[in-house]
């Protein structure tokens, strides 16, 4: 178990009941010193991931206007459809289309209330796919009871028992989830180029579930700043830690940058259903108190990409506005016609690109 790696660790979580402590030893080194791992036996039935998928291409393969209807444009929430190319990491047009979805809440905010509670909200559902509501929505709570497992074990593999993470999330809050599809070359102009989504860090979430549905295309920056692939594994999650839960663990455990490439020319469009575990926004979020033999371990040889972190001041202060901001850096649109003034206050051009929130 040295501090790099050449492939993503396989962690088994049906062995939490018979060999815990080896498993949460295993769980703590990928925390540490990868940011990446498979999670297999994990308790979400093949049946519905499989119906997820199968509601996520009816979606996309609606005509645009069907698909425009619960465009993003629509909602502050950020909620929704995005066209292809539509959202950018590092100035360059990530190649694919998504659609956002939540926990459905009521919208908290009105005037004279902080911004970022426009954030929340519920969903826009579309009309004309049958059943997709109650599958996505069925999804959601599966990927968000694991992801609350995952939460008290990782809580538990940094020393910090099982509820020692739970104060930075509260209970009912929103969490958010997409279906995305990555075209193949073959189906993009040439200019277009063949970044799925750019080199990148999750962003003040704490733990990211990703189910790659029907191939790989997912790539991991090992601490050498090399491009390690992390091929399909049938029924497996990936999961990987955010910038959050770096913050609040010392950066004792590292998001690590990764990026998606488009398929090749052949082999159709690639599927992926991604859930993020977010941090609350609603106050200021202290770092835990890491056990010192466990600050030891830190690794310090990592290769990340930090620009897309280079407001942590600004997450520690502000942890609300710092996810609004987040979001306008790669919805220009949306800012525009509902955040002009935040944009403003943050230097945001919302005629350009990522400008690298």
């Amino acid at each position: 178990m040295g501090d790099d790696f050449q492939s993503l660790p396989v962690l088994d979580l049906s062995r939490l009941e018979t060999d815990k402590e080896a498993l949460l030893a295993e769980l703590r080194h990928a925390l540490i010193h990868v940011g990446f791992f498979y999670i297999v036996n994990h308790g979400v039935t093949k049946d519905l991931m499989d119906a997820t998928t199968s509601k996520a291409i009816d979606f996309f393969d609606q005509d645009l206007d069907a698909k425009l209807t619960v465009d993003k444009i629509y909602s502050p929430t950020f909620l929704g459809y995005s066209t292809q190319g539509n959202e950018i990491t590092k100035n360059k047009k990530d190649n694919r289309e998504q659609y956002d979805f939540a926990n459905d809440l009521p919208d908290p905010w009105s005037p004279g209330k902080p911004e970022f509670l426009r954030l929340t909200g519920p969903n826009l559902w579309p009309a004309d796919v049958p059943g997709f509501k109650d599958t996505i929505g069925s999804f959601w709570t599966a990927a968000h009871g694991l992801a609350e497992r995952l939460v008290s074990l990782t809580s538990e593999a940094l020393g910090l028992g099982p509820n020692g993470l739970d104060d930075y999330v509260v209970k009912g809050q929103q969490h958010r989830a997409k279906l995305i599809k990555y075209p193949a070359v073959d189906a993009l102009s040439p200019v277009d180029g063949t970044q799925g989504v750019g080199a990148h860090r999750d962003t003040a979430n704490l733990i990211t579930l990703l189910y790659q549905a029907n191939m790989g295309g997912l790539e991991v920056q090992n601490h050498a700043g090399e491009w390690i692939n992390a091929p399909l594994k049938e029924g497996a999650f990936i999961v990987n830690i955010g910038t959050g839960l770096e913050y609040l663990v010392h950066e004792t455990a590292i998001a690590t940058t990764h990026r998606v490439t488009n398929p090749p020319a052949g082999k159709g469009p690639r599927y992926s259903i991604a859930y993020f575990h977010g941090t609350r926004l609603d106050t200021v979020l202290r770092p835990a108190n890491v056990p010192d033999e466990v600050l030891a371990q830190k690794p310090t040889n990592v290769v990340t990409d930090t620009k897309g972190f280079q407001y942590a001041q600004l997450y520690a202060e502000d942890p609300g506005t710092y996810a609004l901001v987040n979001r306008m850096s790669s919805h220009r649109d949306v800012a525009a016609k509902f955040y002009p003034a935040v944009a403003k206050a943050h230097g945001m051009d919302l005629n350009i690109g990522n400008s690298g929130y």
